[in-house]
């Protein structure tokens, strides 16, 4: 599945969030909370948590900046499930790494959805909004970039 769209949602007071109807499907075997590096939490179906955990635990443990990448994912990363009305629960540690209060954004990003405080995201949004065309410009190096470092990793 591919998540697209923002979707405007409320916290309730036990913490728990509603995930769009349309992404719940791909969640029906569990998800993965965590922190995102841009101060939202990140939602991972359990085979793109797989991907992802496993290219993070590739890199050298020699390497300072490896060791820390690993520290912040793995230390904030929670396993859920959706309940009957299609919510999760957000462990206090993410809402507060994030500072999401009760109005929330949950943006699709393709392999994985993201959960934003509502001015947070705003900021963003309008940021992203303004540099469209320098990041698409940047887009293909940006992808030659990766397609080398995953040859690397492969060897």
């Amino acid at each position: 599945m591919i998540f697209a769209g923002e979707y405007e949602h409320r916290i309730d007071p036990q913490s728990r969030v509603a995930i769009p109807a349309r992404f719940r499907i791909a969640f029906e075997h569990g998800i993965i909370l965590g922190r995102a590096y841009d101060k939202c939490v990140v939602i991972y179906t359990p085979k793109e948590w797989e991907r992802a955990a496993s290219d993070i635990a590739r890199k050298p443990s020699t390497s300072a900046s490896a060791r820390k990448l690993a520290r912040l994912t793995f230390s904030g990363a929670f396993t859920g499930k959706l309940d009957r009305s299609g919510r999760i629960v957000i462990p206090s540690q993410l809402r507060e790494y994030a500072e999401l209060g009760e109005d929330v954004v949950i943006v699709g990003t393709g392999r994985f959805i993201e959960i934003w405080s509502i001015n947070t995201w705003d900021t963003e949004r309008k940021s992203l909004i303004s540099q469209a065309s320098e990041i698409a410009e940047a887009a293909p190096k940006i992808n030659k970039l990766l397609a080398q470092n995953e040859a690397e990793t492969d060897e």
